[in-house]
């Protein structure tokens, strides 16, 4: 059977993790964490009709049917999961179909910790990657690059893990916009560069700290490491699929999870470096701390996208890019929650069982947002 997170995250013991953290806590901006009890509240209501429902209605008949909500948060394994897929597909459409690659770039466990109070540290490290490669372009001649970063927090064993997936067009557009080729990324001023830009944004986020100083210190005798040979990504939606799964889900998959006896919990992961199945055992009070250190603040961008991957880009780039992709976007106008809700449970096509026709949404009703009703 399988344990589930929302077994673990009930409210007492998520009043307990606050209570006994309270000191830990206490370096989080509020409105931080009131996203990350309302992001653990949503995922434990997740399909529960009793929280949210959508109501259909014959209308002929009126009779009535309700179908459950899904709570659409990250943090949420099941949601996660969709989101993860759902951002994939998205991915493989935005790319134009020429080479890319996925690079990692690491830092010291040492430092890891650093950005969990202060997540601003990693929009800013996120911006200096983008900084290094359009350097290395520039230097190639070459104006426009394609480039996605997508910030990653969590290892293996769900600890806080601060790393970065990467993904590079492997060349861009010079200056009259033909397009050249660039394979080749030089580890030393990659490497040495990161390192620099690292340990600059550590110091200047704790600039009285001793211990920091003594860590950065340390690191300068250390290697960044960037995969730069990275992999040869394909501009379909499975060669993506295995960066969106671990971005857009929970720091653990439910199915990793052996035991739970409301004291502790048990699971399993492959260690990175021997490759072998492992198994942890910690507190309930700890098993949960790894666990919410990953929920960004809200309206948090775990995704940055640069160069012509920008949202923002000259509309003779547009056209560019559009002559490279493999599948056409078409812009879609903004709707209200409401009129998605709409759409989303229309496709159902639920059939009254008394008239034999498709039944209508008629009402929303969420504990939070009150009731909408549909005419």
């Amino acid at each position: 059977m399988t344990i589930k997170l929302t077994d673990i995250f009930t409210k007492d013991n998520v009043d307990k993790l606050f209570k006994v953290e309270k000191n830990y806590f206490k370096h989080f901006d509020k409105d931080h964490l009131e996203f990350i009890e309302d992001s653990i509240k949503k995922a434990n209501f997740c399909c529960d009709l009793a929280y949210a429902k959508a109501t259909f209605t014959c209308p002929l008949c009126g009779n009535e049917d309700y179908r459950p909500v899904s709570c659409k948060s990250k943090f949420c394994s099941s949601c996660g999961k969709l989101y993860a897929e759902k951002w994939a597909l998205k991915l493989s459409k935005d790319l134009i179909d020429k080479k890319h690659r996925h690079i990692i770039f690491t830092m010291p466990d040492i430092l890891w910790n650093y950005p969990i109070a202060k997540r601003q540290a990693l929009a800013v490290l996120s911006n200096h990657i983008n900084q290094l490669f359009k350097n290395w372009f520039k230097k190639h001649k070459i104006k426009y690059y394609g480039l996605i970063v997508a910030i990653h927090t969590f290892g293996r064993d769900s600890s806080f893990n601060t790393h970065f997936h990467v993904i590079v067009s492997l060349g861009g557009f010079k200056e009259n916009f033909s397009w050249k080729k660039l394979e080749y990324f030089e580890p030393n001023f990659f490497n040495n560069s990161w390192k620099h830009l690292v340990l600059k944004t550590i110091k200047s986020l704790y600039p009285k700290c001793t211990e920091t100083k003594k860590r950065i210190s340390e690191c300068y005798k250390m290697d960044f490491f960037v995969n730069l040979k990275g992999e040869t990504l394909k501009t379909d939606n499975k060669s993506l699929q295995y960066i969106g799964r671990y971005l857009m889900r929970p720091a653990i998959a439910e199915y990793r999870i052996t035991d739970y006896d409301n004291k502790s919990v048990t699971f399993w992961y492959i260690d990175t470096k021997t490759k072998e199945k492992m198994t942890l055992t910690l507190s309930v009070i700890e098993f949960m701390k790894r666990l919410v250190l990953h929920i960004h603040p809200k309206n948090f961008k775990a995704i940055r996208r640069y160069g012509f991957y920008a949202r923002n880009i000259i509309p003779y780039l547009k056209f560019k890019l559009n002559s490279l992709k493999r599948q056409f976007l078409f812009h879609k106008k903004l709707l209200s929650w409401a009129e998605r809700l709409k759409i989303e449970f229309e496709k159902l096509k639920l059939i009254c069982p008394n008239c034999n026709i498709q039944m209508e949404l008629s009402e929303f009703r969420h504990k939070k947002y009150g009731v909408y009703s549909y005419k």
